[in-house]
């Protein structure tokens, strides 16, 4: 039957809570889940593996990398490198390599859900055929302790299953700090009865769980096919729209006790099930847990110079965490962002909900309290408050050039914070434009307006920003300072594809007067620049 996603992860979840009763699930995961962590997935490393080591691979072979990866069996690929370049291969990515450009592999929140899962104990026994360490590193991101057995089998040539501990993570094929990765056709086939060995001794009553994983060409999707019937549900999350075609796979689709999920990216289904089973990231969310646990833990009287104070010490963070009024105000900062982040939100809008005294006064509370850790879009939304269209027009001149200062102090507390959020340039640079229309003092109105100009250009609005910049100098009077700025490459490629936008109507009689622009608009456009009024 073809259930829905949503249908088949709350029922998932149903049986992890069921699993968890009864010693916790399986969970089997390759390297899909890591994607997203900056760990490229097989086909991606055999064209990396070809382009960097080119003189162990054939013609043909450096010809399908660039034209037909799909015509390359990953194991083949790698049996062409010997075990130090593999090694060297997969230490790029887990460590990262600067003189590749390869930036070092980060947790996703697949591995941070999964291990919150583990931790919580809806999963006992974590089967992985990657070899990077990042699960590992997810159990100690969100405090797990006693921390998970760590098996792997990569070097071992017999193991008993039977005396595995859980929790634990099994690596079934090594991992990249061990003696042997086994990725190679020999290597896998050597290694076909030690993992149908694991897989048969954990058994087909426990819930079983696959993320991330295709069976393609492994010998322990053989070893899943023969432990079926699975008496207490296989879940196999699958990334794409259908699993691979192969006979090995067909069961999937087809035996009653197994249920597929379709488009499954593995970040955001691991999230949900967590959030299905109310199992919150403590380590983020509940920061004392943490602290609480060292209490438990850690026999501080082992110190009889620093363990007392110590101790204090961690008691009186965890009082300071637990606060009431510090949980409140983090609440309300969760609030603010979800609603300051929502894109259908914007101040100028009608959304009911939307009250402008309520989201100035929040982050003006906010600010003092997370100013380390806000990015531009907070400013942007905070600033834009104090001018949108229906507020500011029906304010007297006097509280304009409040809001306008207000609005500009604000961008530029962003702009020092996130310099690369364009949003604020743009919105900067247009209120000094405006507030320059409203000062009468002409020193500081040409300082706003060489301001503006100079945040125009840090802006993301590539043609707006060029728009408002020729008004600034006409504001200016400056039009030898306006040719020269309109003669730079990239802004005079935006001039000749929108022209009109970028002279407006109202630009055209000051421009007309100056002699500098005239002359420069024949040279340009070799047309009369009286022509832009008719064009209108």
């Amino acid at each position: 039957m073809n259930q829905n996603r949503d249908d088949l992860l709350k029922h998932l979840a149903a049986s992890l809570q069921d699993a968890k009763k009864d010693g916790g699930a399986i969970l089997l995961v390759g390297a899909g889940i890591s994607v997203s962590a900056g760990i490229p997935p097989a086909q991606k490393l055999m064209k990396i593996a070809i382009e960097n080591f080119p003189n162990y691979f054939t013609e043909e072979e450096q010809r399908l990398a660039q034209e037909d990866l799909s015509q390359l069996q990953y194991n083949d690929i790698m049996t062409k490198l010997s075990n130090v370049k593999r090694k060297e291969l997969f230490k790029w990515f887990i460590e990262g390599k600067k003189e590749k450009g390869i930036e070092k592999a980060k947790l996703n929140f697949a591995h941070i859900a999964i291990a919150e899962l583990l931790k919580q104990g809806y999963f006992s026994r974590i089967l992985t055929v990657n070899f990077d360490p990042l699960l590992i590193h997810a159990c100690y991101m969100v405090g797990m302790y006693p921390f998970p057995a760590i098996y792997d089998l990569g070097a071992m040539g017999q193991v008993n299953a039977e005396l595995l501990h859980d929790p634990s993570i099994v690596y079934l094929n090594g991992q990249h700090v061990g003696f042997v990765q086994r990725n190679t056709t020999d290597q896998l086939k050597a290694h076909t009865e030690t993992l149908t060995q694991i897989v048969r001794s954990t058994g087909c009553n426990k819930t079983w769980v696959v993320a991330g994983y295709s069976g393609e060409n492994d010998p322990l999707m053989d070893a899943l096919n023969e432990l079926r019937p699975y008496n207490n549900w296989l879940y196999w999350l699958e990334y794409n729209n259908q699993v691979l075609q192969k006979d090995s796979h067909h069961f999937l689709e087809n035996d009653e006790e197994s249920k597929v999920v379709y488009e499954c990216d593995a970040d955001e289904t691991f999230m949900e099930v967590a959030e299905l089973l109310n199992c919150s990231l403590d380590f983020i969310e509940r920061p004392f847990t943490e602290l609480e646990l060292y209490t438990k833990e850690i026999n501080f009287n082992t110190s009889k110079s620093k363990g007392n104070l110590l101790l204090s010490k961690v008691k009186n963070y965890i009082s300071i965490l637990k606060n009431d009024a510090v949980i409140n105000k983090f609440k309300l900062a969760e609030i603010v962002t979800d609603y300051i982040g929502n894109e259908e939100f914007h101040s100028y809008s009608d959304d009911p909900n939307y009250s402008r005294e309520k989201l100035i006064s929040t982050c003006e509370e906010l600010y003092p309290i997370l100013k380390e850790t806000l990015s531009g879009d907070f400013f942007y939304w905070w600033a834009s408050a104090y001018f949108g269209s229906k507020y500011i027009d029906k304010l007297d001149r006097n509280s304009q050039i409040d809001s306008y200062n207000k609005a500009i102090n604000i961008y530029k507390l962003g702009v020092g914070k996130d310099p690369s959020y364009g949003g604020n340039h743009h919105f900067l640079g247009y209120c000094q434009l405006e507030l320059s229309k409203l000062v009468n003092e002409k020193k500081l109105k040409n300082i706003l307006l060489k301001e503006a100009i100079y945040n125009f250009r840090n802006s993301w609005e590539s043609i707006e920003h060029i728009m408002y910049s020729v008004e600034c100098f006409i504001e200016l009077d400056n039009y030898k300072g306006l040719t020269n700025f309109l003669n730079e490459s990239i802004v005079l490629d935006v001039v000749k594809n929108h022209k009109n936008y970028v002279f407006q109507a109202e630009y055209i009689a000051p421009l007309l007067k100056s002699p500098e622009f005239c002359s420069w608009y024949e040279d340009t456009f070799e047309e009369d620049p009286k022509l832009l009024k008719s064009k209108r």
